[in-house]
């Protein structure tokens, strides 16, 4: 890992300690430990199972992408660059995320300018599968701050398909781009970029992806229900739509603050939420919170330093087989 990535690492766990701090002073740390001491932890199992909902579907996408843009890689080595890549949600809007591609790189060979584009893709079609788990309820509440997230996240993912898909007009734009000094000597890699882009985000492409987002966000929506239900929330259908909503419209608020994981924002607007439309009091909100966000984003990160230490060597470039030569079926 470079000392770069690494410092970016480390000032976001110095900002996830103030965050965590800030949330515990506002909660009442005796009343949090109450209701943290309380919660039926034998629930645990099921919620982090309902994460690992999450991350499977989220994999088979990864890896389906990759096969989509003509990447030559066994399962075993995307699966194992994907759990690498848990580590990198703690960089600045997620840009570190643009790392897997790099180990792509270093295993087949492959230009990151042609696997960039999926990484992209990744961020987008979670987007929309969040916007369309958090319609149910994104105009019933009057929210503005969850409304004004909501539309710029929509805005920003329609922007850029609609663009992409445009082929006259994303070509147009790529001929003047090339004009630019910064610009022109990376022009060849911008058009492969396109061209991957350009596949991903083909309808038909779109709304596969955009389903198995759905699933497997809906497994992290759920995983926060049996949180506040534990916490002290209704246990109804109703609970469980709001706590899905919740969810999902705060992570679109993490990601639209674009700090480090979604820290502060996503935190921030669980608790203001889930006292609002749950009818939670601050302390079992803030403990909700804290609870959710160690069993995904956390335990997500705790697999990614596992998987780190595991197979350290894929962040070394090496000389990669041809592609006739490789097995993509291998597990090894």
């Amino acid at each position: 890992m470079n000392s770069d990535l690494r410092r970016k690492l480390i000032w976001s766990l110095l900002l996830a300690f103030l965050v965590y701090v800030g949330l515990v002073l506002y909660a009442d740390w005796r009343s949090l430990r109450h209701f943290l001491s309380n919660f039926p932890w034998g629930w645990l199992p099921a919620v982090l199972g309902l994460t690992l909902l999450n991350y499977a579907g989220r994999l088979l996408k990864w890896h389906w992408y990759l096969h989509l843009v003509g990447v030559p890689i066994a399962f075993a080595d995307s699966a194992r660059i994907f759990g690498i890549g848990f580590l990198m949600v703690l960089t600045p809007g997620k840009v570190g995320e643009f790392f897997k591609s790099v180990m792509v790189r270093n295993v087949t060979g492959t230009p990151v300018a042609v696997t960039a584009p999926v990484v992209l893709a990744e961020r987008m079609t979670d987007g929309l599968a969040m916007l369309i788990l958090a319609g149910v309820g994104l105009f019933a509440f009057a929210d503005p701050a969850a409304r004004l997230a909501a539309g710029i996240a929509l805005a920003g993912i329609a922007g850029v398909i609609v663009v992409v898909q445009i082929r006259p007009l994303a070509l147009w734009l790529l001929h003047h781009a090339e004009r630019l000094p910064l610009i022109r000597r990376f022009a060849g890699s911008f058009v492969q970029l396109y061209e991957s882009s350009y596949i991903l985000f083909r309808p038909r492409n779109l709304l596969i992806a955009v389903s198995i987002g759905v699933v497997s966000w809906l497994g992290e929506g759920l995983a926060y229900f049996l949180v506040v239900w534990g916490m002290g929330a209704e246990p109804s259908f109703t609970s469980a739509l709001i706590a899905v909503f919740v969810f999902s419209i705060s992570s679109i608020i993490g990601a639209v603050v674009a700090t480090p994981g979604g820290l502060g924002g996503t935190e921030g607007s669980l608790v203001a939420l889930s006292e609002q439309l749950l009818g939670m009091a601050r302390t079992p909100a803030s403990a909700a919170a804290l609870l959710v966000r160690f069993a995904t984003l956390w335990f997500g990160v705790l697999l990614g330093v596992i998987s780190l230490l595991l197979w350290p060597h894929l962040l070394i470039e090496q000389s990669p087989l041809p592609s006739a030569a490789r097995d993509p079926s291998s597990t090894s």
